[in-house]
């Protein structure tokens, strides 16, 4: 099976999800894209996908912690969650989103920061609420060199600069040729509140798109193993962007196989 991104198809390790019965510890999942249910609250218990006994038992488990600007991403990540742990062989996820807005609060900020703690992969989009950025960098930052994986995409240059992908590092290149990619994020932002457009809606996402189009040119300029990281970090952002649940397990398999050494 092959999986549709924004330019390309990444052959996924799984199978596709389906519609059975969830086999999973998934307490209150009521999110997606049309209602967003998953984040009326801030009880992140209710957005907690946890392989049950069976699932983990021979598997190398990983923990994957996300923060997003709008519910939808919920819905396809617990569905993406779900099916790896229904059908990989070799690994199962535990999974926690939190809604941008939450993190305001400062007990779901502890939470967060807990989640942080024993977490392998971090993911966060659309962090531009300045105040928030700085809650967000402010727990991030400090675990960022522990975890496996952080991917922060389009966001404030600030939590941008917290990316880690093997040795993809955007602190490490600044002034380079990817050096000014968040602050590249930052004016086509800008550009689309400009144009009074909502600025997670359809024409932010197509500045994206075609400033993610134009990263590849520069892959060249990367020594041997940046350029090979600096490629996966392309493909994951590529696949965040596509949102669908095969997207998202592609994108979650690629960077568990590539840079979690447990696995």
């Amino acid at each position: 099976r092959r999986v549709a991104t924004v330019d390309v198809d990444v052959e996924t390790a799984n199978g596709m999800p389906d519609s059975s019965p969830q086999s999973d510890e998934l307490a209150g999942f009521g999110g997606g894209f049309s209602g967003g249910g998953g984040y009326t609250s801030s009880n992140t218990a209710a957005r907690r996908v946890v392989p049950s006994e069976q699932q983990a038992a021979d598997r190398q488990k990983i923990k994957v912690v996300y923060v997003v600007l709008e519910s939808q991403y919920q819905s396809s990540m617990s569905a993406a969650v779900r099916a790896i742990n229904k059908s990989s062989p070799a690994v199962c996820v535990e999974c926690v989103g939190y809604l941008l807005e939450e993190i305001r609060d400062a007990k779901v900020l502890k939470e967060l920061e807990a989640d942080l703690a024993d977490a392998n992969v971090f993911i966060c989009s659309l962090i531009f609420v300045q105040e928030l950025a700085e809650k967000l960098v402010e727990v991030l930052a400090p675990v960022r060199d522990k975890l496996d994986a952080c991917l922060c995409f389009p966001s404030m240059p600030e939590v941008m600069k917290l990316n880690k992908l093997g040795t993809f590092d955007l602190m490490a290149i600044t002034g380079g040729p990817l050096g000014s990619f968040a602050q590249q994020v930052k004016e086509v932002r800008s550009q689309t509140l400009g144009d009074k457009k909502k600025a997670s809606g359809p024409s932010f996402q197509d500045g994206l798109l075609k400033l993610v189009r134009t990263l590849p040119k520069v892959l060249k300029f990367l020594p041997g193993d940046q350029a090979k990281d600096g490629r996966a970090f392309i493909l994951s952002l590529q696949h965040w962007l596509g949102g669908t649940p095969e997207n998202l397990e592609a994108m979650l398999m690629r960077v568990a196989g590539g840079y979690v050494p447990a696995v």
